[in-house]
């Protein structure tokens, strides 16, 4: 789509490139641990370990 975010459509090609390559890439830690950025303009996470 013309009008959709760039960074939001590489990320749609990124990630499944990235675990079509990592097929065994997981989560270093668990779910309930992963520590999100509290602020409301960018969200997402301070950091996202992972193994493979």
């Amino acid at each position: 789509m013309i009008r959709e975010d760039p960074a939001r459509m590489e990320m749609r090609i990124a990630f499944p490139a990235l675990l079509r390559r990592l097929p065994v890439l997981a989560l270093a830690d668990p779910d309930e641990q992963v520590d999100f950025r509290p602020s409301s303009l960018v969200y997402g996470v301070h950091a996202l370990r992972v193994t493979w």
